[in-house]
């Protein structure tokens, strides 16, 4: 395909990315797959994503509001053995 087919091909994605939808790789392998007429393996998916200046965007580790001496100090004062009520 083509650089022009290749965006062709992910317009209906970008349109669901856009409006804040989780995009599937394994849906969007099974579209390429039907449409090349052979199995594609994900590697290739993950290529034609990235060559389109897509990204995978992961969730933060931590909260931004989040308090580390608030932690620290739990983990320090935290029960080690619970009691039966």
């Amino acid at each position: 395909m083509t650089f022009d087919e290749e965006k062709a091909f992910l317009e209906p994605w970008a349109e669901h990315a856009k409006a804040g939808g989780i995009l599937v790789v394994s849906v969007i392998r099974a579209a390429l797959a039907q449409r090349l007429g052979r199995p594609v393996k994900p590697s290739v998916v993950y290529r034609l994503l990235e060559r389109h200046g897509w990204r995978k965007v992961a969730p933060d580790t931590h909260h931004s509001k989040s308090n580390p001496a608030a932690h620290a100090d739990w983990k320090k004062n935290f029960p080690r053995h619970w009691r039966p009520c």
